[in-house]
């Protein structure tokens, strides 16, 4: 009887985490795909675009500790996350006048102060209530990949060209998940006595680094995809609805794989469901390095589901389980801050100086050779010695 009491109560708890997701995907589902394009139109060079994506990764080396330390501190992270969602959108606001490449560059900075930490505030919340209240990880972040499909899909097949919609739309979004944040409420406690630089001191753990190395590898390799798919798409002649498309599907493909996840891919240990991963992530980009046609292009990110749903998921439950409780925040602000920080401050760059010197499709085939190394490496990882946790 307790259980069918307390059911309810999760689903209505659940309600204002998976809202969240939903709402904050769907502003990233059209900033990641069309933003490039956007800038593109303001007549920037590729490199120049690659400079400007690396804003975000490159605060991802210093912002999510800071907010993940001060969330583990103050036990309050559903209100670190509204600071920080209110402060992403007020950062990106200018990118409506914004025009030269200077200007440009220091609102993608200050954006990216708040938002390169957004995800893992809410990541951390969502293991907290999944460990008090039970649940699924996977199945409360599917609403993330939800969100993030709708809105692609729909942005893509709206316009005919990429215009300053793309700036207008995700701002909406972004503002209305910050009123949604606030009706988060945290179940963590503050952690005061354990050291601001506790959370860089997982590194020393071999196993811990050698996760992370595999997973911003894989993310630099990543790069081309995330930085260069809606130019090399316009290049080829196609339209729009060809990125909406083929980000539509590919999210469809993540949302399946989150939603089977607890019952396949958490039966693996996550090295092996890393490994797969990105080795799938290569098929994927080698199929890109030579296909040119709208529809093949669409096809092919039904890998999309293995590229980033079970390699997002094995990598923040697999820390999870290996960072202390009072460490919950700062562990996953330490994942965003290695892969999406040292990752994409070395892929966006490099990415963009590699269409300029080889074309889109030569730069998806570097882009499967490297995707090679993190799918051996992550292998040398060892399993947790505590007991395997199946709720993610």
């Amino acid at each position: 009887m307790s259980d069918a009491r307390t059911q309810p109560a999760q689903v209505a708890g659940a309600l204002p985490l998976g809202g969240y997701y939903l709402l904050h995907f769907a502003g990233i589902g059209i900033v990641l795909p069309f933003l490039p394009a956007y800038l593109r139109s303001l007549e920037l060079s590729r490199a120049q675009i690659g400079w400007l994506l690396a804003m975000s990764p490159l605060l991802s080396l210093m912002a999510p500790p800071v907010w993940g330390r001060l969330a583990d501190l103050t036990g309050r992270s559903d209100r670190v996350l509204s600071v920080t969602a209110l402060g992403a959108s007020l950062g990106f606001l200018p990118l409506l006048a914004a025009r030269s490449f200077p200007l440009l560059a220091a609102t993608c900075f200050a954006y990216a102060v708040f938002a390169s930490s957004i995800t893992t505030l809410a990541d951390s919340l969502t293991f907290r209530r999944v460990e008090v209240v039970g649940g699924s990880y996977s199945r409360l972040r599917l609403f993330g990949s939800l969100g993030f499909v709708l809105s692609s899909t729909a942005f893509g097949f709206l316009v005919a060209q990429v215009d300053a919609r793309a700036v207008w739309a995700p701002l909406g979004l972004m503002f209305a998940s910050f009123a949604w944040s606030l009706s988060i409420r945290s179940p963590s406690t503050p952690s005061p006595g354990v050291s601001p630089l506790a959370g860089l001191a997982l590194l020393r753990e071999r196993d811990i680094a050698l996760l992370l190395a595999s997973t911003a590898l894989h993310w630099i390799a990543s790069a081309p995809y995330h930085g260069s798919f809606a130019i090399h798409v316009g290049e080829l002649g196609l339209p729009p609805s060809v990125v909406g498309m083929g980000a539509g599907l590919g999210v469809v493909a993540e949302i399946v794989v989150l939603f089977v996840y607890p019952g396949t891919f958490g039966r693996m240990q996550p090295r092996h469901v890393l490994s797969l991963s990105f080795a799938a992530t290569g098929v994927r980009w080698l199929l890109m390095s030579f296909l040119s046609s709208g529809p093949a292009l669409v096809l092919v990110q039904v890998l999309h589901g293995l590229t980033f749903g079970a390699f997002y998921t094995a990598s923040v439950s697999s820390l999870s389980r290996r960072a202390p409780a009072q460490l919950r925040a700062s562990g996953q602000a330490l994942f965003a801050a290695v892969t999406f920080g040292v990752g994409g401050l070395i892929g966006y760059p490099a990415a963009g100086a590699g269409f300029d010197a080889l074309g889109g499709h030569r730069l998806f085939a570097v882009a499967a050779a490297l995707e090679l190394l993190p799918a051996l490496l992550v292998l040398r990882v060892r399993p947790p010695s505590e007991v395997v946790i199946r709720s993610t």
